[in-house]
């Protein structure tokens, strides 16, 4: 369901014969000059927003075997009829393919529900089908917006959920050229879901459901979308993921009996191991409930590079402490042990590739349509390299492993650079493997960045036409990847770019093509005109959320 420009607003008979409707009411001259009985109009939000006709399903049909898109079932025959969209299941915990999934998964699932808000409604419908609507391979679902779905058609328009499904969205949409007043509804609305949300919190039954604690981690995604625009989380960002460590524990094992249920709880886990790791705060700090719920639970290899990684903000925060002691006997044998962690640490991370599906490593691209004439190649590829990945999150985990072992590599080289003299020849190979690993690790990073943003160099995330991707053996991008890279590509590569250029040991030029793609991202994003929600969300709600986040620290189970 896309937007496809300003269509007739004529009567059902006047659009079928193509000609002018003087849209008169209770029917129109032409019905009554030829004796017809005039059957009325299409709703406005219908005839901007229509379904596919006919003829555009029956050709994704035909390329359905090659693509291996996910079908969209419709729920009447008829292109006037302005049928709402339903949508396949796209994830399943078992050991099918997401694209098998998406081609057995039940249908009748109809997104969105209708809003009397127009730009709200556009907004959600592109959310949905650009950033939530994608198969993905079970190995690769993380917990978070694969579930939103279910529990969005279960709520009512006031709803927390609801409200914070709308300012993600609007936020989303207004990094479009065209949409840029959707960011201020978006904080508008965006303060009204903070509201809800605390009042949630505070009611006995409704801070034990799931919807609840997703709205909290999409207000938590509201707020790290607006602090991308420099580079840091904000301070409310931290208090979302916070209250949604506080919910979790809150819930207790007896909430964590569904599927839906447990990746809510895994997706928890992965942002608050992220933030940790940022901000360099030892992730053991978190209390013990929060910890055990964990344990016992199967995990995916996006969980299981998680549980690898949990290590490295502890390493960060020792780090910090550490290495900027004095020098003396204790603090040079407190670097030496933290080195010999680090070392540790990087064992563990490393062996997670050997855990990995067949089909999750990278091809190497052997064609790319890129424009010539307009821009040189440089601005789309780093010294010939473009690897192909199964999916964009598929990619995006590779990126995360990647990022990891560059922060764990930078606090080996920290640490030598520390014991200075005494411990050079001891650890000189070590360094050198560590300056080794960061590189490729970079190279890496630079070479999934063409497949996940193409050609693409402005025009929101919306926009894809005419953006080539790269592609193997002559068989061009699904339309499924072109749509989902144009609207999350950019989002994906921002972590493990920021990430390569806090090093100081890539090769000479590096940096800047990396810099140069990241102001592309902020093109593309409109980063750069963010300015944080502050302004739209008043102290007063502020302080009500911390009040009701900090009131489940007493209330954890034992």
């Amino acid at each position: 369901m896309v937007y496809q420009g300003k269509p007739s607003a004529g009567c059902v008979n006047c659009r079928k014969r193509k000609i002018k409707c003087d849209e008169a009411t209770p029917a129109c001259s032409q019905c009554i000059n030829t004796k017809r009985t005039c059957p009325g109009y299409v709703p406005r939000f219908d005839l901007v927003l229509r379904d596919q006709t006919k003829s555009v399903r029956r050709k994704a049909q035909r390329k359905k075997g090659d693509q291996r898109l996910p079908s969209l079932s419709q729920s009447a025959s008829s292109e006037e009829s302005a049928p709402a969209l339903t949508v396949r299941a796209l994830s399943d915990p078992g050991g099918r393919s997401a694209y098998d999934v998406a081609e057995n998964a039940p249908s009748g699932e109809a997104i969105p529900r209708i809003f009397n808000d127009f730009p709200e409604q556009q907004a959600i419908c592109a959310f949905f089908l650009d950033f939530v609507l994608h198969p993905r391979h079970p190995d690769s679902v993380q917990g978070h917006l694969e579930h939103l779905l279910p529990l969005y058609q279960n709520t009512t328009p006031d709803s927390p959920l609801s409200l914070a499904t709308s300012s993600v969205a609007l936020v989303l949409s207004g990094s479009s050229p065209t949409r840029r007043s959707d960011q201020q509804l978006g904080r508008t609305i965006f303060g009204r879901a903070l509201r809800k949300t605390s009042a949630a919190i505070r009611n006995p039954t409704e801070s034990k459901k799931d919807e609840t604690l997703m709205a909290v981690l999409l207000l938590g995604l509201f707020e790290k979308i607006m602090a991308s625009a420099d580079a840091s989380k904000s301070d409310m960002t931290k208090m979302h993921n916070a209250g949604a460590a506080a919910l979790v524990m809150h819930r207790g094992l007896d909430n964590v009996k569904t599927d839906l249920a447990i990746g809510l709880l895994f997706s928890v886990r992965s942002q608050l191991v992220e933030h940790a790791i940022e901000e360099g705060t030892s992730f053991k700090r978190y209390p013990d409930p929060l910890c055990n719920i964990f344990k016992g639970l199967s995990q995916n290899a996006a969980a299981r590079l998680t549980s690898a990684t949990i290590n490295i903000a502890d390493l960060r925060s020792s780090a910090k402490s550490a290495l900027l002691l004095s020098k003396n006997t204790e603090s040079e044998q407190e670097v030496n042990d933290l080195l010999e962690y680090a070392i540790s640490v990087d064992l563990l991370v490393a062996a997670w590739p050997e855990s990995l599906p067949e089909d999750w490593k990278a091809e190497l691209a052997d064609g790319f349509d890129y424009p010539l004439d307009d821009v040189p190649k440089l601005a789309f590829v780093y010294d010939d390299k473009m690897d192909i990945y199964l999916d964009l999150w598929v990619q995006s985990i590779w990126n995360q492993y990647r990022s990891a072992r560059i922060k764990i590599q930078t606090i080996i080289l920290d640490c030598i650079s520390w014991l200075d003299t005494p411990y050079e020849h001891q650890w000189y190979w070590r360094a050198i493997y560590a300056k080794t690993i960061i590189q490729e690790m970079a190279d890496d990073i630079c070479g999934s960045v063409p497949f996940a943003l193409g050609t693409k160099m402005s025009g929101g995330p919306g926009d894809r036409d005419g953006v080539e991707f790269p592609y193997v053996g002559g068989q061009k991008a699904s339309e499924e990847h072109r749509r989902a890279a144009s609207a999350l590509g950019g989002w994906h590569l921002l972590g493990p770019m920021r990430s390569s250029l806090r090093t100081t040991c890539l090769r000479d030029g590096q940096k800047d093509w990396i810099i140069g793609q990241m102001q592309r991202i902020s093109r593309i994003y409109a980063l750069q005109s963010q300015k944080g929600v502050r302004e739209a969300v008043s102290p007063v709600d502020q302080q009500m959320y911390e009040q009701q986040l900090q009131r489940y620290e007493f209330d954890c189970p034992s």
